[in-house]
């Protein structure tokens, strides 16, 4: 299959270059009751988040467990200040395995240079040459906990082709900087070098993604990615179909079709015995957006009829508290504790969001939803729980007993 994919062959020229790229008990799940939703087209391909808080050897192990299981990827969160460095954690994943892919979700370019994310991602694909992906992102708590701001839209394009560029072994992608030289009794400046390249560069090309929910990012992995992780504030027909729109307007620019970049859909969601259980534990993710000014609009939105008028307060008073967890009020430490401070929302309003924004419950519900969006022609899902801080096992557990089943990935 032929894609495109954009170099930077000085700093500020662009050129378009052709290049070959490899692109308590659980139930069982009845599939047979709901053959009237799949009708399957191509296998489907369900991933997992893993926050890298534990020591290697135990993600090792986890990854192991994944493999065993059926996940066909592993998406290993890139945020260097609580986390351990997931690009070392990667290596090992890829030599104490042999079948399950692996990639960073996401890398934000802004704590690495470009020329460091090439050169680290280049070295890790040898170790799993048809098993490593690169996914990046405009910014996130890698940025955000060391005062950086995320990338704007010229900067993460400019932050791909270079990359890409790179990673490829291209000359020139950066210009050396000057120093001062002493020549005798003379000072001078000169450059180091006149040109410079990646020396472990070339080879087979490394599939670059981007995260897009929203039309600015999606036409850009359109335009120049090999795939894109769509991230709709809903997992509903009509904002898949918006997100597919836009990356197929970027593809055309580039003269490919839509068809040509893979698609991740990236589910959040998490497992649980119960239904009540599942809500819980999600709700933490509920508050901060409940209590901005915007958060009547939003419920309005999801069409969710729920006056949050006599909650204010209360609210902004959870999601102040949230902002003392350690390290951030999305990645909290302490999420049992998370959970207690944001049983200031209503559990009849914790549910009606979850039922709108993630997929959680018991390992039948959860299935049955995959299912749903298989019939939108979703083949490939990233599995999004919400803790940071301990590893998946609720999750690893429902795909081995019941999802992973359901799908013939078992």
């Amino acid at each position: 299959m032929v894609i495109y994919a954009v170099y930077l062959s000085v700093r500020s020229q662009f050129k378009l270059k052709a290049a070959l790229a490899p692109l308590g008990n659980y139930r069982v799940f009845d599939s047979k009751s709901d053959q009237n939703i799949n009708q399957r087209v191509e296998p489907m391909q369900i991933d997992l988040r893993i926050a890298s808080s534990k020591p290697v050897a135990e993600i090792v192990d986890f990854a192991r467990r994944c493999e065993e299981a059926g996940f066909s990827g592993l998406g290993f969160v890139d945020s260097h200040t609580f986390l351990r460095d997931v690009y070392v954690v990667m290596a090992q994943v890829l030599q104490h395995t042999e079948r399950i892919r692996v990639r960073p979700a996401v890398t934000c370019p802004g704590p690495r240079h470009t020329s460091v994310i090439a050169s680290v991602a280049k070295t890790v694909q040898e170790l799993g040459p048809d098993r490593f992906e690169l996914w990046l992102g405009r910014g996130g708590s890698a940025n955000f906990l060391v005062g950086l701001s995320g990338l704007r839209l010229a900067e993460i394009r400019k932050a791909i082709v270079e990359i890409k560029a790179f990673m490829s072994g291209d000359w020139d992608v950066y210009q050396p900087a000057e120093s001062v030289q002493k020549y005798g009794s003379e000072t001078g400046t000169s450059k180091r070098a006149e040109h410079v390249r990646l020396y472990h560069g070339g080879g087979d090309p490394l599939p670059v993604y981007l995260t897009a929910s929203g039309p600015l990012n999606a036409r850009l992995a359109g335009e120049l990615c090999d795939g894109v992780l769509i991230h709709p504030a809903m997992a509903n027909e009509e904002q898949i179909g918006a997100l597919r729109q836009w990356v197929a307007e970027g593809a055309a620019l580039a003269g490919r079709q839509a068809s040509d970049v893979h698609e991740v859909l990236q589910m959040e969601g998490l497992v649980r015995d119960t239904l009540k259980d599942a809500v819980r534990a999600w709700s933490p993710r509920l508050v901060t957006p409940l209590a901005k000014p915007s958060g009547q609009e939003w419920l309005n939105q999801l069409g969710i009829d729920y006056d949050l008028s006599s909650l204010k307060e209360k609210l902004q008073e959870a999601a102040a508290k949230f902002l003392t967890f350690y390290p951030d009020n999305n990645h909290m430490e302490d999420w049992q504790a998370a959970e207690k401070v944001a049983e200031v929302v209503p559990y009849e309003l914790q549910e009606a969001l979850v039922e709108k924004t993630a997929i959680a419950g018991d390992p039948d519900l959860v299935t049955r939803r995959m299912k749903e969006l298989e019939a939108l022609g979703i083949h490939h899902i990233y599995l999004y729980p919400a803790e940071s801080f301990t590893l998946p096992e609720h999750e690893l557990r429902a795909f081995k007993e019941v999802i992973g089943p359901a799908f013939n990935l078992s």
